[in-house]
């Protein structure tokens, strides 16, 4: 059996490349993708701001077991699995015996591996801009749960995941005001989590289908980029929405300038979570003095233990009925249309953008 997976060689690119479609290894599976969504990674990878030499697109993703490895009966959690079942998996491995993952903080784990950097490497399908993904035998998985649709679940195993360990790292508490700048996918997931343990939310945007959003993924207040149009007075905005300053502020727009906008935000001994930045192209200016005088946090996140993603399929399968998570993926395309997909969510048309296989 053929199967495909996506490489951008150069930015604004992409090709596809097919190869036989492997057995699984012991203790691992084989899954066709069933949906894979642009996350905001994917967006720097489109931009050419990773990989010199190019960089295989796409983790976070929805499947159904096509073959399962000897050995292998359960998923992470100890729910059986057989072929046909849904799953959504880790697109990374950790070793549990470094300083970090036995300290519990496993997303920063010194031995974690990622995908290949090119599908030439066997086992080839590392990456889930593919018809089909490879999960090894020391990969994390799990069971989506039956009321969760793929097209939800598959935002749980990056974007939610990481914004839902960010908070707990930034011990964000009941009756806490947190602001969150960005509302794509991963501020929306972060909204829904934050509002459901009792914080106040703020969010802030520039985008109309992201405002509405905001409100109806749980923030108590917007604020439109357009109307406060300079840092100082979106600064000034906020202080009056929360009667003083936020505890929290949680970046996730991505460009450098939010964070230095966040430490200016947030409240003297406050919390910033840092996690809309990854390119280490993009710089900014500050002075470390906002740091030192205000007493500042700041909370650096890069992916998530990985329980973490058992931790977001369980939160979307008790707020499937009351949350709009089916409508957060506002637009599919073919695997084949990648290239129209990265293009929208650049320019920011949608929210999230999913990618399906079988519509191909």
């Amino acid at each position: 059996m053929k199967g495909r997976v996506a490489f951008i060689p150069t930015a604004h690119k992409i090709e596809f490349h097919e190869y036989d479609v492997p057995a699984p290894a012991a203790g691992g599976l084989v899954a066709a993708v069933t949906q894979t969504n642009v996350c905001g990674s994917e967006v720097h990878m489109w931009k050419g701001e990773f990989g010199r030499r190019g960089v295989m697109p796409g983790h976070e993703m929805s499947g159904r077991i096509e073959a399962l490895g000897a050995g292998l009966r359960a998923d992470w959690a100890g729910v059986p699995v057989k072929e046909g079942d849904r799953i959504a998996p880790v697109y990374y491995t950790v070793c549990n015996r470094c300083v970090n993952c036995v300290a519990g903080n496993h997303a920063a784990c010194t031995a974690k591996v990622l995908g290949a950097r090119h599908p030439d490497e066997p086992p080839h399908f590392t990456a889930t801009f593919a018809t089909h993904y490879v999960v090894k035998p020391d990969q994390h998985f799990y069971r989506i749960p039956d009321n969760v649709p793929d097209l939800v679940a598959s935002s749980a195993n990056c974007a939610m995941s990481q914004v839902f360990w960010s908070l707990d790292r930034a011990r964000l508490a009941y009756g806490e005001t947190i602001v969150v700048l960005g509302a794509g996918g991963l501020g929306l997931h972060a909204m829904a989590i934050a509002k459901a343990r009792g914080a106040r939310v703020i969010a802030v945007d520039g985008v109309d289908l992201r405002l509405r959003e905001a409100r109806r993924f749980g923030a108590d207040e917007t604020v439109d980029m357009r109307d406060y149009a300079d840092a100082e007075a979106r600064d000034k905005r906020v202080r009056e929405l929360c009667a003083g300053w936020p505890d929290v502020v949680l970046e996730v727009a991505g460009v450098p300038e939010a964070f230095s906008e966040a430490l200016k935000m947030v409240r003297v001994g406050g919390r910033v979570i840092e996690v809309g930045n990854i390119s280490s192209g993009l710089t900014v200016q500050l002075a470390p003095s906002t740091i030192t005088f205000k007493s500042l946090e700041i909370i650096g996140v890069a992916t998530y233990p990985p329980h973490y993603l058992k931790k977001s399929l369980d939160f979307l399968a008790a707020n499937i009925d009351h949350l709009p998570y089916r409508e957060m993926c506002d637009a599919t395309f073919p695997l084949s249309h990648a290239a129209e997909a990265l293009d929208k969510s650049e320019r920011r048309e949608v929210t999230r953008a999913g990618l399906i296989p079988a519509q191909d």
